[in-house]
């Protein structure tokens, strides 16, 4: 019995390895004409990383410039918006100054004229005043001068005599 001869297989080439070109070891190229691997280079890492800290940079600084911005109008109008909602807007002892930034209200006393306690207490409420504030007003006397509180972006400064009635100025402290 004769074992049968495997027929013969042609090479996966027919071109000889001697007349193959050298492959560069800096490509993947497999034969003329394919594109080459870039040479390693970190410039992209460089300006990939330039450009994420000068966009947070940006960023910061237009966040920063628009919040003060925004919290100057937004204390403006706050003040604005609380004489609104109390039915404060031309009443006497009540005025708004600084383009909405401070409030001036004087109440009644007994030989002057002026907005009604509840009217005062009504703005402070709307601008947030706090508790402990009412009770430092209620228990201001006129021999107290001038006295002095802050709260939430807001100073207030009054003085109270039974003759002038309360007078009060709050600032916006942004």
């Amino acid at each position: 019995m004769t074992i049968p001869t495997p027929p013969a297989v042609p090479p996966y080439s027919t071109v000889p390895e001697a007349a193959m070109p050298a492959l560069d070891p800096r490509t993947d190229a497999q034969g003329p004409g394919l594109p080459t691997k870039p040479a390693h280079s970190r410039k992209h890492l460089y300006f990939g990383a330039g450009g994420l800290v000068a966009g947070l940079i940006v960023g910061l600084l237009l966040g920063a410039v628009g919040g003060a911005v925004g919290d100057a109008l937004s204390a403006s109008n706050r003040i604005d918006d609380s004489v609104k909602a109390c039915s404060a807007e031309g009443s006497e002892g009540v005025t708004v100054m600084d383009k909405g930034r401070s409030l001036d209200m004087k109440s009644s006393g007994g030989d002057s004229t002026g907005t009604s306690i509840t009217t005062v207490v009504c703005i402070l409420n709307e601008l947030g005043a706090p508790e402990s504030l009412f009770s430092r007003i209620d228990s201001t006397r006129a021999l107290d001068g001038t006295r002095e509180a802050a709260w939430d972006g807001y100073t207030a400064s009054w003085t109270y005599h039974p003759d002038n009635g309360l007078n009060i100025i709050v600032e916006s402290a942004k």
